[in-house]
């Protein structure tokens, strides 16, 4: 923080920004890291959020809390998406090709581990194309395991409300799963 703080002037500057930092630091770190499922990462991404607010700082001044806190989650998720993509990029990436022959690829367990995998994968990218919250939701709930009330808390809805997108989500993900072949009637 006294890294940012250093950049600023004035004192009702540095005072807005100590409460923006003091206020939302945490649920940044949480939101972080229930993408990034990693301390260090998490982080990582909050310290870099704080650049854009501090660049955005005289705007945030008029916005009401609710406005900022929308402010700065999205660029927490979209570091953190970003960071992940660039992760998950770099492991598909690490084997490289002259060591193919040397992998056992009639392996079951290793074929099995690569089927999971690309499903896995063809799921994220799905989650991808999603709208924000129901990618979010399900994230949350299915992936990082929290309970309905935990999310309700996060996204500031309740958990009836978080309930009812969950299952839309899930409508959601399944009718393009069917797309791909998965889930498709018999």
């Amino acid at each position: 923080m006294f890294q940012y703080l250093s950049l600023l002037d004035a004192e009702d500057e540095k005072e807005f920004f100590t409460k923006i930092y003091d206020t939302y630091k945490d649920e940044m770190f949480y939101t972080a890291y229930v993408i990034l499922q990693n301390k260090q990462d998490a982080e990582d991404v909050v310290q870099e959020s704080f650049v854009p607010v501090l660049l955005n700082l005289d705007k945030m001044r008029s916005n009401s809390s609710r406005k900022n806190w929308n402010f700065i989650v999205t660029i927490v998720k979209n570091k953190a998406f970003n960071l992940y993509k660039r992760k998950k990029r770099k492991q598909e990436m690490e084997v490289p090709e002259e060591e193919w022959d040397e992998m056992d690829f009639v392996d079951e367990d290793l074929e099995i581990k690569t089927i999971e995998k690309e499903q896995v994968g063809l799921v994220m990218q799905l989650l991808a194309q999603m709208n924000e919250s129901y990618r979010d939701i399900l994230l949350m709930r299915y992936y990082h395991g929290m309970k309905v009330t935990e999310i309700a808390g996060i996204v500031d809805k309740t958990p009836d409300n978080i309930r009812h997108i969950s299952k839309r989500a899930k409508k959601k993900l399944q009718s393009m799963l069917e797309e791909y072949g998965y889930f498709g009637s018999a």
